[in-house]
């Protein structure tokens, strides 16, 4: 017998297909336009900025969803944790970039741009249209109340 996934879990599935189809369509749509505008210089920044944001978006996702059934604490903790793993990885490869010249920095910033404004639309839509209880339903108020 199976379960459900619970309603978190599949609130994380949801996001988590969406940001791989978000970034597959940055990824045509970034580089495509990137090589129009600038070369293969556009190419390049269409590449690197839909990377990076690939990184940043599906490590979070797939974070969420490793730990949709674990104790809030470890959620968080997870969260936190890979975030600042992330913003390490990020800032060294920013480093590492800021002074080459094979890629655009405009077609790089927009593209991350993108990735984000899209990334919060599908985790806000999401959050909005899941049916995730905000309370325990199975928890009583007055348990902890003695005499109740």
């Amino acid at each position: 017998m199976t379960t459900a996934p619970s309603p978190l879990r599949a609130m994380f599935t949801v996001v988590l297909r969406r940001m791989a189809l978000l970034l597959a369509v940055l990824a045509v749509g970034g580089c495509l336009v990137g090589y129009l505008a600038a070369g293969s210089q556009g190419l390049w920044g269409g590449v690197l900025g839909t990377g990076l944001a690939a990184f940043f978006l599906l490590t979070t996702s797939v974070v969420m969803l490793a730990t949709a059934d674990k104790p809030l604490h470890v959620a968080s903790a997870a969260l936190v944790g890979s975030w600042l793993a992330k913003v390490v990885v990020v800032f060294v490869v920013l480093l590492i970039v800021r002074d080459l010249d094979f890629y655009d920095p405009l077609v790089f910033f927009v593209t991350l741009a993108l990735a984000i404004l899209g990334s919060l639309a599908i985790e806000m839509s999401a959050a909005l249209q899941s049916r995730v209880p905000h309370v325990d339903p199975g928890a009583r108020a007055d348990k902890d109340v003695p005499g109740a």
